[in-house]
């Protein structure tokens, strides 16, 4: 059997950039102390886009003494977008590369001084969907918690606390439907659902990181949805988790490889090979060459998970 070749431990899902956005709507009042929670970050390398969805109060007015951070822009929208469409809009403007970290941090709550930092830690250590604790304004509660492995993701109670973070190639696999409402219209509440069920489902379980530690503030007020939208939230929560799950993604990995001349009995340990030279929470896809006359002998070995986190692909030669 082919012996895998030595290489440096640099995944190609290494994080370049870490892209925030801050989606608001009439959040004048809180905006500043939400500025300056990202100002005051220890991790400084980030880059933040304010999402306004057409505020009819001094959003932008507030905002504007921010930019000369060359860190931070501003957009706002014509006319509203609500939830899912003012953010939506956002991320395809940024349009991050698979490799990029993307947060999303309301408008109206603020993160604490290590939060970005403790993000980033994680995605260089090969998680693609990580999310810390929070604490809730005048609420000791939390469910943050980590997945529960072996169960669906859309059949677990809801776990992921804020602040919530992803590699920009989950966000690029979602077809647009995955956040439009049976009326084809982008869901006004319960949008963090349609992010992170999918996001998830598509990272695989090892792939997704809790970090147990409360780094953002969530604030109540009187325009929260689970307030002014509950039986929307509730009717889209329901729709969500009743949606077909997605499979494990096989179109980005940490590492490849490449092998010719496999034995079929030797397939196992070839996944269990690979997997002890990768560190978990890393994927690996090993492309087996083989020629146009293997593929009828091969077709029922070839894209398959052969161990934990390895996949087996088949690579026809010319």
């Amino acid at each position: 059997m082919t012996q895998l070749p030595t290489q440096p431990l640099t995944s190609l899902l290494t994080p370049k950039r870490f892209l925030v956005v801050i989606p608001c709507r009439n959040a004048a009042g809180h905006l500043p102390q939400c500025l300056d929670s990202l100002l005051a970050q220890t991790f400084t390398h980030w880059q933040a886009l304010v999402a306004d969805d057409a505020s009819t109060d001094e959003t932008e007015a507030v905002v504007r003494p921010y930019l000369d951070d060359p860190r931070i822009s501003f957009r706002s929208l014509p006319q509203r977008g609500w939830l899912m469409g003012n953010t939506l809009d956002a991320l395809r403007g940024l349009d991050p590369n698979p490799n990029d970290v993307v947060a999303i941090l309301d408008g109206d709550d603020w993160i604490r001084p290590a939060c970005l930092e403790r993000l980033w830690e994680a995605h260089e250590q090969g998680y693609d969907l990580a999310y810390t604790d929070h604490e809730i304004e005048g609420d000791g509660h939390s469910v943050g918690a980590q997945l529960m492995p072996g169960v669906p993701v859309r059949g677990q109670a809801w776990c992921f606390t804020q602040l919530r973070s992803f590699k920009g190639y989950l966000f690029s696999l979602l077809p647009d439907d995955t956040f439009r409402d049976a009326s084809g219209q982008y869901f006004r509440a319960a949008g963090d659902l349609s992010l992170y069920l999918p996001m998830a489902e598509l990272a695989g379980p090892a792939k997704v990181h809790f970090i147990p530690e409360k780094l953002y503030f969530y604030r109540i007020h009187e325009q929260c949805n689970f307030k002014v939208k509950r039986q929307e939230q509730l009717d889209n929560n329901w729709d969500i988790r009743s949606r077909p799950r997605l499979d494990q993604q096989t179109v980005h990995f940490d590492f490849t490889e490449t092998v010719r001349d496999l034995d079929k009995p030797d397939i196992r340990r070839l996944g269990q090979e690979a997997r002890a030279r990768y560190p978990r929470p890393f994927t690996v896809r090993i492309d087996h060459v083989i020629t146009p006359e293997e593929r009828d002998s091969w077709r029922a070995y070839h894209g398959l998970w052969i161990e934990d986190g390895v996949f087996l692909n088949e690579e026809v030669s010319s």
